[in-house]
């Protein structure tokens, strides 16, 4: 236990109980993200932009395991309520709640890639919080989470990118 442990009045149990919490609550989240991001790709479908959604969505399945499998090498597990919230997620994601309609031109997909770079952005912010956990833990690979952390990176620019390559069909007038 670290001297900064014993000083808050915590226990590394107490610790690893909340980070076992915390990277579970990610672990959940994320099953709604990858279905969000397929169904994205379903708002684009057609475009330029439908196969690089298509490709984010996998990345995003591929963080996932990732996620799963070091929560796995930390010894946690999720709690039995929290697989049932997993249910609930991948249903909601696969219906698309943010752009039910999945109207492209209109400001719902605006807010959906807003919604899904928001997404990644509080991915990457995990990433961050596990590198500087790494500094004093050895369990975690501090290689490996600056990979997961320049993936999701790559993502968000891929996600802007997007973003900047289609907004004006949504909000700029159609003679201009």
């Amino acid at each position: 236990m670290s001297d900064e442990l014993r000083g808050r009045g915590r226990s590394a149990s107490d610790a690893d109980d909340h980070l076992a919490a915390y990277l579970n609550e990610h672990l959940l989240a994320s099953e709604g993200g990858v279905h969000a991001f397929k169904a994205a790709a379903r708002t684009f479908e057609g475009s330029a932009h439908e196969a690089a959604l298509l490709t984010l969505a996998d990345e995003i399945a591929r963080d996932r395991r990732d996620l799963a499998k070091l929560i796995q090498q930390l010894g946690f597990r999720p709690k039995g309520w929290k697989r049932l919230f997993t249910l609930v997620f991948r249903a909601v994601g696969s219906i698309n709640p943010i752009n039910l309609l999945r109207i492209r031109r209109g400001s719902m997909a605006q807010f959906e890639l807003d919604f899904l770079t928001g997404a990644v952005r509080a991915k990457r912010s995990m990433w961050d919080a596990l590198l500087e956990l790494a500094e004093d833990d050895p369990r975690l690979d501090r290689r490996f989470l600056a990979a997961l952390q320049l993936r999701a990176d790559q993502q968000i620019d891929e996600l802007q990118r997007i973003n900047r390559e289609t907004v004006r069909e949504r909000f700029s007038p159609r003679d201009a």
